[in-house]
């Protein structure tokens, strides 16, 4: 039996990479859209005031979340913090970004003092941009 030498070093076999290079976007693709990062909804439950002359503002994913319940409890971002804490965080934002802008979600059977001590608290650190969340139809379906 005699295996024919020439007959496999001349034949031009290709591998075809184009359907390689199909497989490997898709699946960048699919990576991209299973991976797309979304701000977790640090909201907490509570019953916001109703104001019919509040400006609508689209929410925005930059603002820092301090939430205050019926209870006086405070919330950093959604996690139950009390006010020294509150405060190291806020010097901290101070400090790297003075320019960062607070939204304050109190519910409407919270002590007032609670929002008070707040709001001083940001006016002392310094910021400027901060904005108190009230009732929305549409925000809060």
């Amino acid at each position: 039996m005699s295996i024919d030498i020439d007959h496999f070093e001349n034949e031009d076999e290709e591998i075809s990479l184009s359907p390689l290079i199909d497989c490997v976007f898709l699946l960048l693709i699919y990576f991209l859209v299973a991976t797309m990062f979304k701000k977790d909804d640090k909201d907490i439950n509570i019953d916001l005031p109703i104001s019919t002359s509040a400006l609508e503002m689209a929410p925005d994913d930059d603002t820092i979340m301090i939430g205050i319940n019926k209870n006086g409890d405070i919330f950093h971002e959604g996690i139950q913090t009390d006010l020294n804490e509150l405060k190291y965080a806020m010097r901290q934002f101070s400090i790297e970004q003075p320019n960062i802008s607070f939204r304050l979600d109190c519910d409407q059977a919270a002590p007032f003092y609670r929002v008070v001590e707040v709001l001083d608290m940001c006016q002392f650190m310094g910021f400027k941009d901060i904005g108190i969340r009230t009732y929305d139809e549409q925000y809060n379906r």
